[in-house]
């Protein structure tokens, strides 16, 4: 009956973590680059319910619950909405971004949705929307000239930038870093959208095959009938859960209550 409470407990708490995931999937179904996540479940030790000479067979084995094993990070593609902002830019194929954001390693993100921030001394610099700086495929940030609007800024798909000066005429201000990884699934959310390389994912490489698409954006991947799906069978096994350790308690107490 002890065994049954604690089975019973793990169960509702990995219940409990799904249903957090999918409450901040369904928080994020509009923030721009978000890639929904799930937990990954295993079964805990298996315990030797009674001690048998090799001759007699396989003991028989009796689990002790369940645990959050994992976090798997779904990167499919968002779907693309066209805006009217030269800044904003979508990733069309596998890839990220590479950003800045002062943590002594480059941070990964696919929302591209940039702004021209300006600085002390007056020059502009090609930021995400948190403010952190944009790099190029050399981890360096982009640089323009004062007078520099938003839509001086040009990006071809192959994420070469150019800037247009007050005559016209285009500079070539150099191409966005946009990586890949061996294994993404594996990249380390630091927080929100940002992700981190990992052992696992191995170091970033170039992207290869993806386009950026100027003055469009990429919405989040997060399906709401499918997070409403996993919702409504979560919540229906951290019911059945329940009710096994309401049943343990009940077993319990009648027990006491015989040996009183």
């Amino acid at each position: 009956m002890i065994r049954a409470l604690y089975t019973g407990t793990t169960g509702m708490r990995v219940q409990q973590h799904k249903m957090d995931y999918i409450g901040n999937n369904i928080a994020n179904v509009s923030t721009i680059g978000y890639k929904r996540s799930t937990p990954n479940f295993k079964e805990t030790l298996y315990d030797i319910m009674e001690n048998r000479p090799a001759e007699a067979g396989a003991a028989p084995l009796v689990g002790n619950g369940v645990r959050v094993a994992s976090v798997r990070t779904y990167f499919t593609q968002g779907s693309l909405t066209q805006t009217n902002n030269s800044l904003d830019m979508a990733l069309e194929g596998p890839g990220f971004f590479a950003i800045d954001i002062g943590e002594d390693q480059a941070t990964y993100i696919r929302s591209g949705n940039f702004k021209l921030s300006r600085l002390d001394n007056g020059d502009a610099r090609l930021d995400n929307w948190e403010g952190y700086p944009v790099l190029n495929e050399y981890g360096q940030p982009f640089y323009f000239e004062a007078q520099t609007q938003e839509d001086d800024i040009l990006v071809n798909q192959d994420g070469t930038v150019y800037s247009r000066d007050q005559y016209g005429a285009y500079t070539y201000e150099g191409r966005l870093g946009i990586y890949n990884f061996q294994d993404p699934d594996t990249l380390q959310r630091v927080r929100g959208s940002y992700f981190i390389a990992t052992e696992d994912s191995g170091p970033p490489l170039q992207a290869v095959g993806t386009r950026v698409l100027q003055r469009w954006l990429e919405q989040s991947n997060v399906d709401m009938s499918q997070e409403m799906t996993d919702l409504i069978m979560a919540q229906r096994v951290y019911q059945l859960n329940s009710r096994v350790v309401q049943a343990a308690d009940e077993m319990e107490k009648q027990a006491n209550s015989l040996r009183g």
